[in-house]
């Protein structure tokens, strides 16, 4: 089986950490895997790369590109693929182009962030049509929640062809992972890993942190992460004593150090974050969107919220803040339930055997 990873770039962010930890895996389970960026590489490129694993960026500066993307067409015929794996609404319209000329399938692997509505959160305006359009040709679905299937279907995706297989965590890639030192030893620190991107609300973890603040001293509050909201959330962090953090490249050894994990967003898919702390055993406050009540326990692995909601976010903080030995036990059961669940290994067995059976059905 041959596979070729299709995807605007594998910088920051929780698809491209996701795809980074497919790839290597399904490498290591015997299958030709190759990864082709269309616009920038990324630092997950890079751990792509590391494993030996062959990848490519086009450097496709605009949607219409003829010579980039005669050289993506070419750079795809030579490896032959059997499917092409998309991502990305660039991705699944350069993607479709390359499967119908090489004559694989077309795998499109769904990570857009579900609204608290239950929509999938819109692309850009003159993304739309296209989405709908390239809807229609795909073979084959791969979502990461059960959230994400209908909304598919309602796009114009395959009905029945629209499988779900959960994102994972790799034992090795948590083990031995020592505390930052960043984040000190005293108090209660809280950490929010997130891009600063206006549906992840990290204004209102800073806020919500704030005001738990006020209340507990012990409480301090840190945000991982990098984006166009930066300028905005630096004098809101300042006010309420907040450290933004920024990009960083050792996010696991911040959740290591961290007491919990908080993730407010009004529009998620399947996190990696709240994974990665539950593989670390930290207890998590997330909001209830898209996966994340297939993560959370509320009250057993940590605390669901309703979007949108500082009040609970910040009570929920309180609550964990005012009692470390309760939130160590239900971190403590967010690794059970990781471990039971939500491993690495599991979802590339998963993955595989979509890509296997999407295989055989376009060779039927």
């Amino acid at each position: 089986m041959r596979l070729l990873f299709v995807c605007p770039d594998m910088g920051w962010g929780g698809a491209e950490r996701h795809w980074a930890t497919l790839i290597v895996g399904l490498a290591e389970r015997g299958v030709a895997v190759k990864l082709l960026a269309l616009s920038d590489t990324g630092a997950f490129f890079e751990q792509v790369t590391r494993h030996g694993i062959p990848a490519e960026s086009v450097d496709l500066r605009r949607r219409l590109d003829p010579s980039r993307l005669r050289h993506a067409l070419a750079v795809a015929a030579e490896f032959g693929p059997d499917a092409v794996v998309t991502r990305g609404v660039s991705a699944q319209l350069v993607g479709e182009a390359i499967a119908r000329r090489a004559r694989a399938v077309h795998v499109y692997n769904e990570h857009t962030p579900l609204t608290p509505d239950g929509r999938l959160l819109p692309p850009r305006r003159h993304q739309r049509a296209l989405v709908r359009l390239v809807a229609r040709a795909v073979d084959e679905v791969i979502a990461v929640t059960r959230r994400q299937v209908q909304p598919l279907e309602r796009i114009g995706y395959p009905r029945g062809r629209i499988e779900v297989v959960h994102n994972g965590v790799f034992a090795r890639d948590v083990e031995g992972v020592e505390p930052s030192p960043v984040l000190g030893t005293d108090g209660f620190p809280i950490l929010c890993v997130a891009a600063l991107r206006p549906e992840k609300r990290v204004d209102l973890f800073i806020e919500a942190v704030g005001a738990a603040r006020r209340e507990n001293s012990a409480v301090r509050g840190y945000v991982a992460g990098e984006g166009r909201e930066r300028d905005r959330l630096e004098a809101i962090a300042r006010a309420n004593g907040v450290v933004l953090l920024g990009a960083r490249a050792d996010v696991l050894r911040l959740v290591a150090a961290a007491a919990a994990v908080c993730l407010p967003s009004e529009a998620e898919a399947m996190p990696m974050s709240l994974l990665e702390a539950m593989a670390l055993g930290r207890a998590v406050i997330a909001t209830d969107v898209g996966g994340n009540a297939e993560l959370v326990r509320h009250g057993e692995t940590g605390v669901l919220v309703p979007p949108g909601d500082e009040s609970a976010v910040a009570r929920a903080v309180l609550e964990l803040a005012s009692d470390p030995a309760r939130a160590a036990e239900m971190g403590g059961a967010g690794r059970r339930l990781q471990r039971e669940r939500f491993t690495g290994e599991r979802m590339v067995d998963g993955y595989r055997s979509a890509f296997e059976r999407a295989i055989q059905r376009g060779q039927a």
